[in-house]
Order: structure tokens, then C-alpha cells, then sequence
């Protein structure tokens, strides 16, 4: 593993419009108890998954219900939705690919709200911090949204 420092603390924002909410609240217990990451979840009331930061698209299954951004080493974990796997990518079209290099607020997925919905998947999407070893994710008090919603620092 490379060690470096970060020039500065990362900044999160919200991947989507909608209510934030802290991870233990979201109903999977692979998010909730952060198997997966530390992090927060928004119940979304859009349609389309933006850049949280900037960074480079790491990870893309082909089902494009989820993406992994990586930022000087941190990698975040987005996830459209619980158990949307199982539509096997119907309802998702991904507006990226592996390797591109994103800015924050950069377009990358767009989800068809209504089919997901409509195959009983909860949309909650969840933040997850993948190397949380290496690094202090802060949760932000305030999460209307309008600001960062986490602060990392490496450790």
C-alpha cells in the first residue's frame, strides 16, 4: 500500500437530492452494522447519482446498481438501492465507465425510479467508506444536504 499524505481533508457530498440519513438506519444489515464502510445513506427523490468527489471511477459491475470512487487512496463505495442486484442492471444506465476521471457533481448513473420501486427494492442509497483502516471519516451534524456531508482524513 502507497503512504502518502493528503494535502487537505476530502470533502463528501451527497451522491443525490433527498433525506440523509445516518447508515445504522439504513435497513441491510450489511450497511447498517458498516461491514461495508462507515458512511451515511440518502433516501433519494431523484433520478440520477452524481460525483460525492472528485476522483477516478474504480469499480463498475455490470449491473451499474453501485460504483466505486476513489480519491488519493480513499475509496467510497456508492450503492443504488438494497438488493437491486437482483435486477441484474434493468433500471440502471451507467453515464460512465471504469478508469474515467470525475469531478464532484459529475453525472454518473441514472436509475428508473419507478421499475425499481415497482420490483419492491428500497431506493436508500448508500455512502460507504471502503479503506475506512486508513483513514477518519467525520460525519457532518448538519445533513440537510446542502454541504459536505463527511470529512476524511487519512490517518
Amino acid at each position: 500500500m502507497f503512504n502518502f499524505i493528503l494535502k487537505k481533508n476530502l470533502e463528501v457530498f451527497a451522491p443525490c437530492t433527498g433525506k440523509i440519513i445516518d447508515i445504522t438506519q439504513v435497513k441491510d444489515p450489511v450497511f447498517a452494522d458498516k461491514t461495508m464502510g462507515d458512511g451515511f445513506a440518502v433516501e433519494p427523490d431523484s433520478d440520477t447519482i452524481v460525483a460525492p468527489l472528485d476522483g477516478t471511477i474504480t469499480f463498475l459491475p455490470r449491473t451499474t446498481h453501485a460504483l466505486v470512487l476513489e480519491n488519493n487512496g480513499v475509496q467510497l463505495l456508492i450503492h443504488i438501492g438494497l438488493d437491486t442486484v437482483d435486477l441484474h442492471g434493468e433500471g440502471f444506465t451507467a453515464l460512465i465507465k471504469e478508469g474515467d476521471i470525475v469531478r464532484q457533481g459529475t453525472p454518473l448513473i441514472k436509475f428508473d425510479r419507478q421499475l425499481i420501486q415497482s420490483r419492491q427494492k428500497p431506493l436508500t442509497t448508500i455512502v460507504a467508506l471502503c479503506n475506512q483502516a486508513d483513514v477518519v471519516a467525520k460525519l457532518e451534524k448538519d445533513l440537510s444536504g446542502r454541504g459536505p456531508i463527511l470529512k476524511i482524513t487519512r490517518i
